[in-house]
């Protein structure tokens, strides 16, 4: 007998006949025909795919629409210079505007043939072929999911605007899928952690603001090796060797060389005992800790906690600032992430934060310009812990706040300089990067200045 959405003493015969017995019928009146059908919502497939299409128009249309001059940047003057219809611009220059794209953004978008009328006035106006030739294909294939999903664009928004029936039951990066990798992850590797830790803090050097300093210490709390595993490893490279002049190599923080055996490396009073075997092995910019289990009778379990420090040119060759984007790498499998970031007032007040995870390239180089293509569906959270390190503490490591309070010490900074961010997911994806950016902010006296 099907189970009764109903209550009561007689539900079982009521839900029973009227849905087994075939002998009830509804007889229509006028406001039964009158009904609209309820709206289709979209399946969590089907949003991931729209979610993925907003992602690169608003990408490959943001890479035309930087070129055009300022006067045309709003929605008035660029209809005025291209000639094409306000309504369509201003719905582009709105879409645009959000920092992150989502579902919403084609939204706010015109409809394909809107955008269509776009190109074309860009292309009469010069723009880049390729660039054109990319939104192109964007386009084409928005053009092709509306069709697909809605047969005009006003449906497909009514559509999305519906919600999604099934996203409960199947949510995409949902944390029993996260837990599930988690799991296969220890299977194929043979290692796992409890905790992992990024913690980094930057600065501009007193003596000359034209280096940025950088110190970071990456722990694994709790994690176990079996023999035969992979060997833990524990990444601190450097990734800016094109100015020769500044000495950049990777440090320990008591400035001794992060090379072959290195117990210098490790925060000794949050690491198990005895300590374990690490080697610093790598070019500088490529340098890693490697615990190897090779040598084990069995399983083992501990912790480790290294550090390092670095200085780096604050500017690139372009003059841009290379503090710009920093990642955590979930090489081991955990169950959590404390991905910390330290910044020094004089420059938390340049820059603007926001959170992002992305799958890493094969060679695990940190994804180009295309980052559409690679990044997860969900967005982790950015926590602002605010000035100091108060807020450090986190059920997640319960001697988080110790191991921030000695880092900062063992370095001899002042950690009331500096402003907190936090990134702490729990399961993170295996294998994925999580990123911490940050954008100049327009107007900013300090960087208009250089």
């Amino acid at each position: 007998m099907k189970k009764s959405i109903h209550t009561g003493p007689y539900q079982g015969f009521l839900s029973t006949t009227a849905l087994e017995g075939g002998m009830v019928h509804v007889m229509p009146n006028s406001s039964f025909l009158s009904r609209k059908p309820k709206t289709a919502p979209l399946n969590a497939h089907q949003r991931a795919q729209c979610a993925r299409i907003a992602a690169r128009l608003h990408a490959d249309l943001g890479a035309l629409l930087v070129d055009l001059p300022d006067h045309a940047r709003g929605g008035s003057g660029m209809s005025r210079h291209l000639g094409i219809v306000r309504n369509t611009c201003q719905r582009v220059e709105h879409a645009l505007a959000d920092d992150e794209p989502t579902i919403q953004t084609l939204v706010k978008l015109p409809g394909s043939k809107g955008l269509g009328s776009l190109i074309e006035a860009l292309n009469a106006q010069g723009a880049t072929s390729s660039k054109i030739e990319i939104a192109t294909t964007a386009i084409a294939q928005f053009d092709e999911l509306i069709r697909e999903y809605g047969g005009s664009h006003t449906k497909l928004i009514a559509r999305i605007e519906a919600g999604s029936g099934d996203q409960k039951c199947f949510e995409l990066s949902s944390l029993h899928a996260r837990q599930l990798l988690y799991q296969a992850a220890v299977g194929v590797t043979g290692r796992a952690a409890q905790t992992t830790i990024s913690l980094y803090a930057f600065r501009q050097s007193p003596e000359n603001p034209e280096v940025l300093q950088r110190a970071i210490a990456t722990g694994l709390i709790q994690t176990s090796v079996v023999p035969g595993g992979m060997p833990v490893v524990i990444s601190n490279g450097n990734t800016l060797q094109w100015d020769d002049d500044l000495e950049q190599a990777l440090k320990n923080l008591d400035d001794s060389d992060a090379k072959g055996s290195t117990p210098e490396a490790l925060l000794k009073e949050f690491c198990s005992h005895p300590l374990p075997t690490v080697t610093s092995r790598g070019s500088a910019e490529s340098m890693i800790r490697v615990i190897d289990p090779k040598n084990l009778d069995g399983p083992q379990t501990f912790d480790v906690v290294s550090a390092a420090r670095s200085n780096h040119p604050f500017l690139d060759p372009n003059g841009e600032p290379v503090f710009d984007e920093i990642w955590s790498l979930a090489n081991c499998p955990s169950t959590r992430l404390i991905f910390d970031i330290y910044v020094h007032e004089d420059m938390e007040r340049m820059f603007k934060p926001s959170i992002d995870a992305q799958q890493w390239y094969p060679n695990l180089s940190a994804p180009g310009g295309d980052k559409w293509v690679l990044r997860y569906p969900q967005v982790p959270t950015l926590e602002m812990l605010g000035r100091g390190i108060s807020n450090a503490k986190t059920a997640g490591f319960p001697k988080h706040a110790d191991l921030t309070g000695a880092f900062f010490d063992r370095m001899c900074w002042d950690p009331d300089e500096f402003f907190g961010f936090r990134c702490e997911v729990e399961y993170p994806i295996w294998r994925g990067g999580y990123c911490m950016k940050f954008s100049p902010i327009p107007g900013s006296s300090q960087l208009d200045q250089r």
